[in-house]
């Protein structure tokens, strides 16, 4: 840890946390987000968001590198009767939408879309 002791120890302490988290972001290549909000909760995103937490973990996904996940938490998406909703996107690729989404149905959309490459279109959901 920097001991700050001035004006310019702090500006280069703020550099260097920056300049760690460039290069993290740029690790990361998917981006899972659950919606966690009331509706979301009460339709099961609790047990959807353990189950991503858990393969995520484990060695179900073989090929592909953990640190270039990042899963997190958002609130609601306006499409409370479609919970639990999880959104994934790929560096450089558009956000894509699932609904209706239990542990069952995030299996699979981690094991095809974020290893393979394939959106399962049976719960995505046409959000534009």
């Amino acid at each position: 840890m920097t001991l700050i002791r001035s004006l310019q120890d702090l500006e280069q302490a703020k550099a260097q946390a920056l300049e760690r988290q460039r290069a993290s972001a740029e690790q990361i290549r998917f981006h899972i987000r659950v919606s966690t909000a009331s509706c979301g909760i009460a339709a099961g995103a609790g047990d959807t968001m353990a189950a991503i937490q858990r393969i995520l973990a484990g060695d179900e996904l073989p090929g592909v590198e953990r640190a270039s996940i990042r899963l997190t938490q958002t609130g609601c998406i306006g499409l409370c009767a479609l919970e639990p909703i999880v959104q994934v996107q790929a560096t450089n690729q558009p956000m894509v939408t699932y609904g209706k989404v239990t542990p069952e149905v995030a299996r699979r959309i981690l094991r095809d879309h974020i290893g393979k490459g394939l959106v399962v279109h049976e719960n995505m959901v046409e959000t534009g």
